[in-house]
C-alpha cells in the first residue's frame, strides 16, 4: 500500500480498521518529503519529532480502544501564514524567522481535535504578498509538473505538497486567489469558503476582511471533511458568528441547473489552449443537463486594481507595527513601502475602494438570482517561470502577471465561496483549472460541481512526473 497516494478519508478509514498504522502513514509522508522537497521547496518547516510522537500516540489510542476523530492519524500541513502551537511560523519573512507561537489558530486546533497530525508548515512569499511563491527566507518553490515553472501563490507550498503526496490535505489561506491559483497550477482542488464559514480570528482587520482560511486537497471527500471540521463560529471572528452549517453526506450537491460562463472575467483574455480545456469541461456538463449561458462581458464590473490597493494598504499597516530591526529584514520593495515616507493610500481612496466593493457585491447577488454558479478559467495561462515571475504568455505574447489571476479576487471582495477544479492539461503537460463562484453558503453546489467534473474528467490517478509510478500490488 502506497500511503502517499491515498486520500485523507481513505487513510482515516484504513487507520481505524488497523490496515495501516498512523506511524506507517507518517513515515511514508516524511520519506516523500525527503525524496522531493529538496528541489521543490514546498515546506519551510517539517516537525519530524512532533509528527512521529503524535503518530505513536494516535496508534496507542486505537490499542486502548479509545474514541477517535474523523481524521484520526492523518497527516496535514499548514501554510506558514497561520500560527501553530510549538511549530515555527515565519509568515515567509526573515523578520519572523524564529517566531514560535504558543497557540494554534482555531482552524488548526479543530483539525487536531479531529485527530489529524501536523507535519509542518508550507511555503508562502513574505506575508503572502506575491503571486509566486518565493522568499529570501525559503528560496523559490517550484512546480512539480515542470520545476522551471512557479506553482503560483501565495499558497504555493500547499499546492505542491498536495500534488506530490507530501500529505493528502493542506490548510492554506486565500486573500485574492491564494489557494485557487496554486490549485490550478499544480492540478489539485482549492476551496475558498464563504467569508466566516471557517473562522479566521488571527486576521487583524476583522471588519474589512478579504482573507479566508482555505483548503487544498486532491479529492472532493477530503475537501468536504476538512470544511465540516473547521467550520463554525468563533468569538474573535465576527463574520463567523452565524449558526453552524453542517454538510450532509460528502457535502456535495450535484443539482447545478444554470451556470453563467464568463470567458473574459474582469476583461481578461485567456490563452486559447486554456480556454479550450475549460470549454471542453463545460460541454460535458451540458451533456448532463446543466444549462450554460455565455457572457463575454463581465457584468460584475470587477476592477482588480481595487483589490491590490486594499491588500497593499493592509500589509503596510501591519508591518509598520514591527520593530525597526524587524522592518530592516523585510524584502524589497516591501521594506521601502513600510519604512519610507510614502503612505501608499489615502483615507478617501480606500473608502472609495470600500464603496465599490459593496457595489460589486450587489451586482454578484443579482446574478445569483438567475444562476447557480459563475464559471471562468481559474488562471488565464500556463504558470510563469519560477525565476522570472513578472509575466505570463497568452497566445504567444508576454503579458503582465496581473493578467494571469486578478479576476479571482472578486470572491474575496464579496465574500462568496469559490473553487478551482482540475480541467486537464496543456500540450506542454501543465495543469489547467476551471473556476466557479457560488452564492453565500453555496459550498454544497461547488463541491457537487467538482464531483461531477471528477467523474467526467478524472484527475485523481494523475501524478507529477517526479512522483513516479505506483507500486504493483
Amino acid at each position: 500500500m502506497d500511503v502517499t497516494r491515498l486520500s485523507a478519508v481513505e487513510l482515516a478509514t484504513a487507520i481505524r480498521e488497523r490496515r495501516v498504522s498512523s506511524v506507517e502513514v507518517v513515515e511514508g509522508v516524511l520519506a516523500r518529503i525527503d525524496d522531493m522537497d529538496g528541489d521543490l521547496r514546498a515546506f519551510v518547516t517539517v516537525d519530524r519529532d512532533g509528527v512521529r510522537a503524535a503518530a505513536r500516540a494516535a496508534d496507542q489510542q486505537l490499542v486502548d480502544d479509545r474514541e477517535v476523530g474523523v481524521l484520526h492519524g492523518v497527516p496535514f500541513s499548514v501554510k506558514d501564514l497561520l500560527d501553530t502551537a510549538g511549530v515555527r511560523t515565519t509568515y515567509g519573512s526573515r523578520a519572523l524567522a524564529d517566531h514560535v507561537p504558543t497557540a494554534d489558530v482555531e482552524a488548526v486546533a479543530r483539525l487536531r481535535s479531529a485527530g489529524a497530525i501536523l507535519v509542518g508548515k508550507t511555503a508562502t512569499p513574505e506575508f503572502a504578498a506575491s503571486l509566486c511563491t518565493r522568499s529570501a527566507l525559503n528560496g523559490i518553490t517550484r512546480n512539480p509538473w515542470d520545476p522551471d515553472r512557479s506553482p503560483g501563490g501565495s499558497s504555493g507550498g500547499a499546492g505542491v505538497a498536495v500534488a506530490t503526496g507530501m500529505g493528502p490535505i493542506a490548510v492554506s489561506t486565500d486573500g485574492g486567489g491564494s489557494a485557487r491559483i496554486p490549485a490550478s497550477a499544480c492540478g489539485v482542488l482549492g476551496l475558498k469558503a464563504t467569508l466566516g464559514r471557517i473562522p479566521h480570528e488571527s486576521w487583524p482587520f476583522h471588519f474589512d476582511n478579504n482573507s479566508s482560511v482555505s483548503i487544498n486537497a486532491r479529492c472532493v471527500p477530503d475537501l468536504a471533511a476538512m470544511l465540516d471540521i473547521m467550520s463554525g463560529p468563533h468569538p474573535l471572528d465576527p463574520w463567523s458568528r452565524r449558526p453552524p452549517r453542517e454538510l450532509d453526506g460528502d457535502g456535495s450537491d450535484p443539482r447545478v441547473g444554470r451556470v453563467l460562463f464568463m470567458p473574459h472575467p474582469a476583461g481578461l483574455t485567456a490563452d486559447a489552449e486554456v480556454l479550450d480545456k475549460v470549454e471542453t469541461v463545460l460541454a460535458s456538463l451540458e451533456g448532463t443537463g446543466v444549462v450554460i449561458d455565455r457572457m463575454d462581458d463581465d457584468p460584475t464590473g470587477h476592477d482588480p486594481s481595487m483589490v491590490t490597493n486594499i491588500l497593499f494598504a493592509n500589509l503596510v499597516a501591519r508591518a509598520r507595527e514591527f520593530t525597526p530591526d524587524q522592518q530592516r529584514l523585510l524584502e524589497e520593495p516591501f521594506r521601502t513601502a513600510v519604512t519610507g515616507d510614502r503612505v501608499g493610500q489615502d483615507a478617501v481612496a480606500l473608502q472609495q475602494c470600500s464603496l465599490e466593493r459593496s457595489r460589486i457585491y450587489n451586482r454578484v447577488e443579482d446574478l445569483f438570482t438567475r444562476y447557480d454558479l459563475i464559471v471562468s478559467p481559474t488562471v488565464m495561462a500556463e504558470p510563469p517561470l519560477a525565476d522570472r515571475d513578472d509575466v505570463v504568455v497568452v497566445d504567444g505574447r508576454e503579458v503582465p502577471l496581473m493578467r494571469w489571476w486578478s479576476h479571482l479576487s472578486l470572491a474575496n471582495m464579496t465574500g462568496h465561496p469559490a473553487i478551482s477544479v482540475p480541467a486537464g492539461f496543456t500540450a506542454g503537460g501543465l495543469p489547467v483549472g476551471i473556476h466557479a463562484v457560488g452564492p453565500w453558503d453555496g459550498e454544497p453546489a461547488l463541491l457537487g460541481f467538482a464531483e461531477v467534473i471528477a467523474r467526467l474528467h478524472p484527475w485523481g490517478h494523475l501524478w507529477p512526473p517526479g512522483v513516479g509510478a505506483p507500486p504493483v500490488e
